[in-house]
């Protein structure tokens, strides 16, 4: 299997449905941040199996209130000029997990980025993503902080371009 990264208007309607459902799947995100993100990212990301999309992943272009909110809450500022895009949506169904798919994803969305400086957030517990960002060039910054809900903790990545 290999991902496929096109803006998100080169993905037919049934695609960019299917991406927004398995995101959703993730339970990580708003429905009204999704449909925005999705529309206005720089690169979605889709790996299709022989039963359909296995995983996904979006290049998103973060919004400069988003950015001032997690700068602050990490006390890491994510700089817009150093690090213009945000890597995230990351989500691989339950019975294709553990088969080494989140690289794939990852490295097809920094492909994406043409050179550019990107950030992503992981959820602290989540160590098989740290693992995934840190083999894909990311370094952990600032200081874990409240997600939605103040109920899980977040951690910032960068990977410069």
């Amino acid at each position: 299997m290999k991902p496929i990264a096109g803006e998100p208007g080169s993905f037919s309607d049934i695609d960019r449905t299917a991406f927004i459902a398995l995101v959703k799947a993730g339970g990580e995100v708003s429905d009204v941040v999704l449909a925005r993100n999705v529309k206005n990212a720089k690169a979605l990301v889709l790996l299709r199996g022989k039963e359909g999309i296995k995983g996904v992943a979006a290049l998103k272009k973060p919004l400069a209130s988003y950015r001032r909110r997690i700068s602050g809450k990490s006390e890491f500022h994510v700089d817009a000029s150093s690090f213009p895009y945000e890597l995230g949506y990351i989500y691989i169904v339950p019975e294709a997990r553990g088969q080494h798919l989140s690289g794939p994803l990852v490295n097809a969305a920094i492909d994406a980025a043409a050179g550019a400086g990107i950030f992503a957030t992981a959820r602290v517990d989540n160590a098989r993503m740290h693992a995934s960002l840190v083999k894909a060039g990311f370094e952990a910054q600032g200081k874990p902080y409240g997600g939605r809900g103040g109920k899980r903790q977040i951690q910032i990545f960068i990977r410069p371009g």
